[in-house]
């Protein structure tokens, strides 16, 4: 019986989906109704349509892995294309590796960096890298994952210019930043306007605007350094200091709500433990010693 009025719902109703709504646009089955189809069958017919449809909404809800990946992350960490698809780099690497070990696509989501704290936290997504618990206003609201390695920060100037070996070398300067980004070293000298903040998409674009003598200094991380100044010359010679604190340590933050958190952990672990992190970063490490100037520290 149940096998029968199987046969005759699918005979008579095309079910179709669009966006996950199953359509019955086959009129017969109305006519027939008006007529006086039996009740059973319309109810049979109704409920294949019904399964159908719960059956392709639960394929089409198989787990992804969102990750949120800012257009002003810096090269080498993400590097985009001129249309703003993320093409390659260290996080879309090690995100890609972990969708690998967990056997899921990864979904990336271009989203601002002041507003990925916010995605992370709200779970509208899984994982975000190269951040840090001293860059966010909520670090205990998020499960970090690490440290993955430490990043050296410099200060980059004109080679013509005097060497920022402190805090006050800075004062009353116009110093080149990246939009979105906090700098816990520099945050209450700007916040007292003893030097000024002036943001851009990318550290190309600081470097650039340093050359023409537009900026007084860069803010720059090391590996990102090494790879704009091995891609790019610029019209007269740069030089870089050392920051005066510790390098920060560098994490990814995983949202606390995501069901994939205890499996993207795990994956980090692995990963740490076997050293794929460690030659990752390999791949992009810095060659400035060629092509700018290292001030002395005293």
């Amino acid at each position: 019986m149940t096998e029968m009025v199987q046969k005759k719902c699918k005979d008579r109703v095309k079910a179709t989906s669009v966006n996950g709504f199953f359509l019955l646009p086959d009129l017969r089955l109305k006519a027939e109704i008006s007529i006086g189809l039996p009740m059973l069958l319309t109810l049979a017919c109704l409920c294949f349509s019904i399964a159908a449809r719960a059956q392709t909404s639960t394929t089409a809800a198989s787990p992804v892995l969102r990750a949120v990946v800012s257009e002003t992350n810096p090269v080498p960490y993400a590097m985009f294309s001129a249309e703003g698809k993320l093409m390659g780099g260290i996080s879309k690497s090690l995100i890609d590796k972990i969708g690998q070990l967990n056997q899921l696509p990864v979904l990336y989501l271009d989203v601002p960096r002041a507003r990925v704290e916010g995605w992370l936290i709200s779970n509208q997504a899984d994982i975000g890298c190269f951040l840090s618990p001293d860059w966010v206003s909520r670090p205990k609201d998020l499960a970090w994952v690490g440290p993955l390695f430490y990043s050296s920060q410099l200060v980059v100037r004109r080679s013509n210019s005097k060497p920022i070996l402190r805090l006050s070398d800075m004062y009353h300067k116009r110093i080149g930043t990246i939009r979105g980004f906090v700098y816990p070293e520099l945050e209450q000298a700007f916040a007292e306007r003893l030097m000024i903040r002036d943001d851009a998409h990318s550290l190309e674009s600081n470097l650039t605007r340093l050359a023409q003598g537009r900026l007084d200094a860069v803010m720059a991380v090391d590996l990102s350094l090494g790879y704009v100044m091995s891609k790019r010359q610029f019209e007269i010679a740069l030089s870089f200091d050392p920051l005066w604190t510790q390098p920060p340590a560098i994490f990814c933050a995983i949202s606390l709500d995501s069901p994939l958190r205890p499996a993207l952990l795990q994956s980090f672990e692995q990963l740490q433990q076997s050293g794929y992190i460690q030659q990752l970063l390999q791949q992009y490490q810095p060659t400035m010693a060629a092509t700018t100037e290292t001030s002395s520290v005293n």
